[in-house]
């Protein structure tokens, strides 16, 4: 009979848990492996407001990277294969595409951090700097790239992210320290990027988008041993400092050797693209993407 009575609570605790796991598994993030990934590293995503392309950097090469684009007729379509954008890609590498609307309208300005500089033999240069092109209609070729002065310099700069009233330019800076993130404005709209300045967040933050109402900022930063994953940094105006970056931990993964990096917003904040080395992908650095409702708010 103890026998008889121990078998059924064991049974009882055993129905119990039970829906408890598959409630747990409910609720783990599930990003998406984008279906343009390939076997080499893909990185760098960014989406055009309509939501119809897809921008990003490939080494398909195995030497360099440059500018890739996806385009598909509808937002419920998987992204077909990519293709090389040889309007502005160089004899260098070129990478971190941002494109630039007003409204969705054209002209669009497409940024992007390149090596080239035609000064140097080959047109090959030493660092990254922060260049834009223009596209004035639908069936236009990009104008020759134009470096932004402002943050251009002899370090690396990489990573632009333009807010959605063109008025801030958000990029990376490499110092003798690390990665640092920097915003350079633009007042009125118009006219060229201011001197920039540097944001006071922690040493190797950096790879800012944010949200449209430019309260939230998802950005890469250092986890242990050598590393890489995605954080999230909250200020209550836009007047305010930035908070301390939090890592995702229901979304960074521990089993990729480079880890979760490259963080990259849609217009309306509902969709975080990110590249990763996670398992699940086709090889490299793939692209992926995950729903922003599905990440935990401390």
């Amino acid at each position: 009979m103890k026998h008889y009575l121990v078998a059924v609570c064991a049974l009882s605790l055993f129905v119990l848990v039970l829906p408890a796991k598959q409630d747990d598994d409910a609720k783990k993030v599930k990003p998406i492996n984008l279906s343009i990934n390939t076997k080499v590293d893909e990185d760098d995503p960014n989406v055009s407001p309509d939501g119809l392309t897809l921008f990003y950097a490939s080494n398909a090469d195995a030497k360099e990277y440059h500018l890739m684009f996806s385009t598909r007729r509808n937002t419920t379509q998987s992204w077909p294969a990519g293709k090389p954008l040889d309007d502005l890609n160089s004899k260098t590498d070129d990478r971190s595409p941002f494109l630039a609307t007003s409204n969705g309208k054209f002209p669009h300005f497409l940024y992007y951090a390149t090596k080239k500089d035609e000064s140097k033999k080959g047109g090959k240069g030493d660092n990254f700097d922060i260049y834009f092109a223009i596209k004035q209609g639908p069936q236009a070729d990009y104008t020759s790239a134009t470096p932004v002065h402002a943050a251009c310099t002899e370090a690396d700069e990489l990573h632009p992210w333009v807010t959605g009233n063109g008025r801030e330019l958000y990029f990376s800076r490499k110092a003798k320290e690390g990665w640092h993130v920097w915003v350079s404005a633009k007042p009125d709209g118009t006219g060229a990027f201011e001197k920039p300045k540097q944001l006071d967040l922690p040493v190797d933050f950096h790879h800012a988008t944010l949200t449209p109402d430019a309260l939230t900022m998802y950005l890469q930063g250092p986890l242990e041993k050598d590393r890489w994953g995605l954080f999230r940094s909250t200020r209550a105006s836009t007047k305010a400092d930035w908070s301390k970056p939090e890592p995702l931990d229901d979304l960074n993964n521990a089993d990729g050797p480079t880890g979760d990096r490259s963080p990259c917003l849609n217009r309306d904040g509902s969709m975080l693209y990110f590249a990763s080395d996670r398992p699940g992908g086709k090889g490299g650095l793939d692209l992926w993407v995950v729903q922003t409702s599905q990440l935990s708010k401390k």
